[in-house]
């Protein structure tokens, strides 16, 4: 009995997947798409002004800056001393501001943590160069 049992699950794991080639992920037919330096009539950076100039007319807002890429705007905001209880107040009005200014933007990333607002003003420094 033990030995018909044991040949059943031998012959099982050696059908079952005992075979020595390696199956390997091929990426050589996949494509990255680079998104379009424009959307609309303006490029990144002009979206990407229109957003800031409109983001300094909200009240509690000391400086901030924008990053466009496709449809999303990432966006860093530096509020004014005495004003962190609005904060959501002041980022929901960012999010209406974003999409008000510009018209392709479907999606708002947007933070007031003073370390990741400075990352987002690099990244801005660096795409305006």
């Amino acid at each position: 009995m033990w030995k018909k049992l044991s040949a059943i699950i031998l012959s099982i794991l050696v059908c079952s997947g005992c075979s020595p080639k390696v199956t390997e992920n091929n990426l050589a037919g996949a494509h990255l798409v680079k998104a379009d330096e424009m959307l609309g009539e303006k490029t990144f950076q002009e979206r990407a002004l229109s957003i800031k100039n409109l983001l300094h007319q909200i009240n509690g807002i000391s400086g901030n800056a924008v990053v466009v890429e496709g449809h999303t705007a990432i966006i860093g905001l530096r509020i004014e001393e005495g004003m962190e209880d609005d904060a959501t107040r002041i980022i929901r009005e960012a999010d209406n501001a974003a999409r008000q200014a510009d018209e392709y933007i479907n999606n708002t990333s947007i933070t007031t943590n003073q370390k990741i607002v400075s990352l987002v003003e690099e990244m801005e420094r660096k795409r305006a160069k």
